[in-house]
């Protein structure tokens, strides 16, 4: 029983060492035991040693009704370090952490040293790019998004996270304490409006650095105030949503899909072969100015839109939209709004057309007759056109949640005119079989005249 104690109580000692070094391996990106904290002590007044570099995150929350995976606007993140301005500002930590009887401790907060400080962001592939290394005065890196990059997006919104990495590797701390780094984001944009972005509450954040007597680090602590810090200060995981600080803290990018579809009603032959051209027309009431890629999927006997990239005005177009053969736009930027109207090109029928948006009541043109499918996206003339349906508009809100996807159906009914109206819609085949029996007659007589 003794000796089974033993190789117990061994075995529990092994697996603390695992653990305790897991733990150690782990620290070394936010969160640890505390949100915005890493680093712990062993037992009262016995540091644990970290690793020389730490990353921050960057997060940006997607919203989509239909939770596709969007393309992101053209910008660019700069992640710029430099030492904070900390005249008078001290840390104090609570007493529990130290030996009975030694209490809370407090101690100065040094500006902190960029010269050797790489930061690290990523390229628009994802890939991680690490900036030079830091001068006395400054250090950083860029985070980069363009049409290709991608984010995952839900009806509440998706979390996209980036690191970006500080490595101290190359830092001389030539005492120890606890140094602190601001880093500020800015974008390449004039402003978030723009790119059709909501700019989130954190645009500059603190990372403080504990250094101990052998100039190794044992904790980082990351805080959204250039504050003195105590125990209630709140911390955070960078540029992030914080369950502390703010949940508003991370940057949102909004979206919304609209389903194009078509209904023929009582004339199988254009159901079954005529694909009807939608004029597909996208206004940008706010002024964006990033350029844009939606996509697009196209059910087989309808033809989508060509242009899916650019600023949203180029992406007008023609599409063509057969019975049941629905076009879903995707990833259109919240704030972008869409005029919709139809060309009749079913030609001799005469309809009755219901465009409906949202499911809500249709609006109805009478008596629609038929044309020749447009060469080009032009916006609809006060006084349309017989052959055309009254426009449509899809409008939605400026960077903010679209509640649900956008549906704009448009249904043609098959107006049941007289015998006599019928002839109109037969009456070219009707007049070339008539020539065909004239010449016919005219023929056979000149023979038997000719006899």
């Amino acid at each position: 029983m003794k000796n089974t104690f033993k190789k117990l109580s061994a075995l529990l000692l092994v697996l603390v060492m695992v653990l305790a070094m897991s733990a150690n391996a782990f620290a070394a990106d936010f969160p640890g035991d505390e949100e915005g904290v890493v680093g712990t002590w062993t037992q009262p007044d016995k540091e644990i040693v970290q690793g020389k570099s730490i990353n921050i995150q960057k997060e940006i929350i997607a919203f989509n009704a239909n939770s596709t995976t969007v393309h992101a606007p053209v910008v660019t993140y700069t992640y710029k370090v430099t030492p904070a301005a900390v005249d008078n500002l001290t840390v104090t930590d609570e007493a529990r952490d130290h030996a009975e009887g030694v209490g809370a401790v407090t101690a100065p907060v040094k500006p902190g040293i960029t010269t050797g400080l790489v930061v690290t962001g990523a390229d628009a592939s994802g890939t991680p790019v690490a900036g030079s290394a830091g001068s006395a005065t400054e250090a950083q890196a860029t985070l980069v998004f363009d049409n290709n990059s991608t984010w995952k997006t839900a009806d509440d919104g998706d979390t996209n996270s980036y690191n970006i990495g500080l490595d101290f590797t190359n830092v001389v701390f030539a005492q120890p304490g606890v140094y602190r780094y601001q880093i500020a984001e800015t974008i390449s944009a004039a402003s978030y409006d723009v790119i059709a972005m909501k700019d989130g509450a954190f645009d500059t954040v603190y990372l403080d650095v504990y250094v101990d007597g052998n100039h190794a680090i044992y904790g980082y602590v990351c805080m959204k105030d250039n504050n003195s810090v105590t125990p209630d200060t709140k911390k955070i995981n960078g540029f992030v949503n914080s369950t502390t600080a703010s949940s508003d803290g991370a940057d949102k990018y909004y979206t919304y899909d609209l389903v194009l579809s078509k209904d023929v009603v009582n004339d199988t032959y254009a159901e079954s072969n005529i694909a009807f051209p939608f004029t597909v027309i996208f206004n940008n009431p706010e002024g964006y100015t990033s350029t844009f890629t939606i996509g697009q999927t196209v059910v087989e006997g309808s033809t989508g839109l060509s242009t899916l990239t650019g600023l949203p005005t180029e992406w007008n177009g023609v599409v063509r939209v057969k019975d049941g053969a629905n076009i879903t736009l995707t990833g259109i930027p919240a704030g972008v709004d869409v005029d919709v109207y139809e060309t009749n090109i079913a030609t001799g029928a005469t309809y009755n057309v219901a465009t409906t948006v949202n499911g809500g009541a249709p609006a109805t043109d009478a008596n629609v007759t038929w044309g020749t499918t447009p060469a080009s996206a032009v916006a609809q003339a006060a006084n349309k056109a017989e052959y055309e349906s009254t426009k449509a508009t899809i409008d939605t809100p400026k960077i903010a949640e679209v509640a649900a996807k956008q549906t704009l159906a448009i249904t043609n009914t098959l107006v049941l005119i007289s015998p006599t109206g019928i002839v109109m819609r037969v009456a070219p085949y009707v007049l070339i079989l008539a020539a065909g029996v004239a010449l016919l007659v005219l023929s056979r007589r000149r023979r038997e005249d000719e006899v």
